[in-house]
């Protein structure tokens, strides 16, 4: 018995020292990474501002003095920066803001003044931007010399865009509206829409309601016929009374809490309110 196995032993040895081992396969090497362009989230925008206004950017004010035409008139400008990102192509679009300025280049820009829209578009070539397009003046928003935020939209598949919530505050009155603009071949105005109000500010024992209405702005996900997709904004909507109690303090009273939505579709000049309600107050 002991032989069995011994010889059985012996000539799986055998068997396992004849099998030929399989050399394992060599990984492929990899493609070559086409270069790409530099993330819009690592541009600097001082490089950018500099590359479009030279010697008037100064870097340290993070501002620049340019002449714009406004209504006819030339009239010197604070220019500053207020957003950039990266088209697909590998542009690189830089919105800036111009307020209103003094001979001396400070902002002079009043309440009532309202910010100007000035568009670039720029390109890396080397180590450097060069400026490829510029678009100066595009639209006056908001107030106190400035434009507002911007939030940057796909209107459709290859239609790149930006939306610029814009307004101010009057006597505790808020108002924000949204102005919609494609960035094709030139920057287009596509129409807007109030997206917030509220008399929070100017609220008291006195004042019949008190409002806060907010809309969360979004792109339906199917394009129309008309070769952009529809807006939908889904608006919260408070209305509510208040009154003072004995140590001065306000008590807020809810009347509504309530849910709404808007859906605007573009009729090939803007966008317009196809169904649904906003209500946002006017102020």
């Amino acid at each position: 018995m002991k032989n069995l196995v011994l010889t059985l032993f012996v000539a799986a040895g055998l068997a396992a020292c004849n099998r030929e081992e399989k050399p394992v396969g060599q990984p492929k090497p990899a493609a070559p990474v086409a270069p790409q362009p530099p993330a819009a989230a690592k541009i600097n925008s001082a490089d950018l501002m500099q590359a479009v206004f030279g010697d008037a950017y100064k870097a340290a004010d993070k501002k620049a003095l340019a002449t714009l035409v406004v209504d006819g008139s030339e009239m010197p400008h604070v220019m500053t920066s207020v957003a950039n990102t990266q088209l697909p192509d590998g542009r690189v679009v830089l919105i800036v803001n111009g307020a209103v300025a003094a001979d001396d280049g400070s902002n002079m820009a009043s309440h009532a003044d309202s910010g100007v829209l000035n568009v670039y578009l720029l390109q890396r070539e080397g180590d450097h931007w060069v400026v490829r397009q510029r678009q100066q003046s595009v639209a006056a928003l908001g107030s106190e010399g400035f434009i507002g935020s911007v939030k940057w939209v796909t209107l459709a598949p290859g239609k790149p865009g930006f939306i610029v919530s814009n307004g101010g505050v009057w006597q505790g009155y808020a108002i924000t509206h949204a102005d919609i603009f494609e960035l094709g071949a030139n920057v287009r105005s596509l129409g807007g829409f109030n997206e917030a109000s509220t008399n929070e500010g100017a609220c008291g024992p006195a004042v019949d309601e008190c409002w806060k209405v907010d809309g969360d702005i979004r792109f339906a996900a199917e394009m129309q016929q008309s070769g952009y997709n529809d807006i939908v904004v889904n608006f919260a909507d408070k209305r509510y009374t208040v009154t003072e109690e004995k140590n001065g303090d306000f008590v807020e009273h809810i009347k509504s809490n309530t849910k709404a939505s808007a859906r605007y579709h573009f009729n090939g000049k803007e966008y317009d309110l196809v169904s649904g309600a906003n209500p946002v107050p006017d102020i």
